[in-house]
């Protein structure tokens, strides 16, 4: 988890700090993205750890203390199962409940800090150039967002130019767009053709700020499939388009069969480990072959969901690739425990 939140943060903190945002705004966006990550970073986890485990039960020789006490390898494997199966049941309440929550709050909060005019450009007793057509300047700062003796011209609309006068004012955000409240002020405007001017007094006026190009993204920015319920990424009147319909569709069956690949990597580890455990296969093979595979199967898994976005009706493949491991590996294991039996067996029968 740290070494991907450390690979992340190198992208919130660039946002974060063009933006001028606070030290809680990027704990909000490291926090809100979390529940994404977890879904690659805990089957890996649970993989290396098991596989961990087991080769020091090997190699310390604790399985074979094990075997000798009488617990076949069915029996030592309930542990690193339930295991699993616990981690499994975390991830499918993520993936309905948790991710789709925080991802749509970590949006907001990006546009949020995106859209709101970078507090580090606030200074005072400086014209600041918000857009090319837009002009303010401070006489006082107060504090990040709360400012005093506000100028602003605005020549955004080429007819007319208005220029605003006020004592003070505040920067927030409205509808996810930047605005100012100025407060006890005058709004002068010129027209440019009739070359004359109205100036109106106020106690309160709300400014938009936005550039150009922001208005342009708050009108057109489409929901992430992350941020939608399950059942919603399966209807196809809420795609946009029919490529647009088929990501949602992947991503709707990836939700819900990535919690397998848990419980998948984690039987593969154990059934290689106590893989004919009497032809004395040395640990470091146990450990790459496991690892190989583990890895074979998170990326056959990956692949598979770019050929779901391309061929919608092979979405089974999504769960027969974690399933087909399961009970792959369950059958080696209980055929482990039963040679083991019938080893004991014929061990007791030659002493006698």
């Amino acid at each position: 988890m740290a070494v991907i939140w450390l690979n992340q943060s190198l992208r919130i903190l660039d946002v974060v700090i063009t933006q001028g945002a606070s030290f809680f705004d990027f704990l909000r966006y490291s926090f809100l993205a979390a529940p994404l990550w977890l879904v690659v970073i805990m089957p890996l986890s649970a993989f290396i750890a098991i596989l961990w485990t087991l080769h020091r039960f090997l190699s310390d020789r604790e399985i074979v203390v094990m075997h000798a006490v009488g617990l076949s390898p069915l029996q030592v494997s309930v542990a690193p199962i339930f295991f699993s199966l616990l981690l499994s049941s975390i991830l499918f309440f993520n993936s309905l409940v948790i991710l789709p929550y925080s991802f749509s709050k970590f949006k907001n909060v990006q546009d949020d800090v995106r859209n709101t005019i970078p507090k580090l450009l606030i200074q005072d007793n400086v014209f600041i150039d918000i857009d090319k057509n837009l002009t303010i300047f401070i006489g006082e700062k107060y504090s990040q967002s709360k400012v005093g003796h506000v100028f602003i011209q605005d020549r955004r609309d080429n007819k007319n130019h208005v220029t605003f006068t006020a004592k003070s004012g505040e920067f927030t955000t409205l509808e996810n767009k930047p605005v100012v409240v100025l407060l006890s002020g005058q709004r002068t405007e010129a027209s440019v053709e009739l070359r004359k001017s109205t100036t109106l007094s106020f106690d309160s006026y709300t400014l938009s700020i936005a550039r150009a190009n922001e208005k342009q993204v708050a009108l057109t920015r489409v929901k992430d499939s992350n941020e939608e319920p399950i059942k919603n990424l399966f209807k196809r009147e809420l795609a946009l388009n029919d490529r647009y319909w088929r990501q949602r569709y992947a991503e709707g069956h990836y939700r819900l069969s990535s919690p397998l690949i848990v419980i998948s990597l984690s039987i593969t580890a154990i059934a290689l480990f106590f893989y004919r455990l009497s032809k004395q296969i040395s640990n470091t093979k146990r450990l790459m072959l496991a690892g190989i595979l583990g890895l074979g199967i998170q990326i056959i898994y990956i692949i598979s969901k770019s050929v779901v976005i391309n061929y919608p009706f092979l979405w089974p493949s999504m769960y027969l690739i974690p399933i087909v491991p399961i009970i792959i590996g369950f059958l080696s294991i209980i055929s482990s425990s039963q040679k083991d039996k019938l080893l004991l067996f014929q061990l007791a029968e030659l002493k006698e």
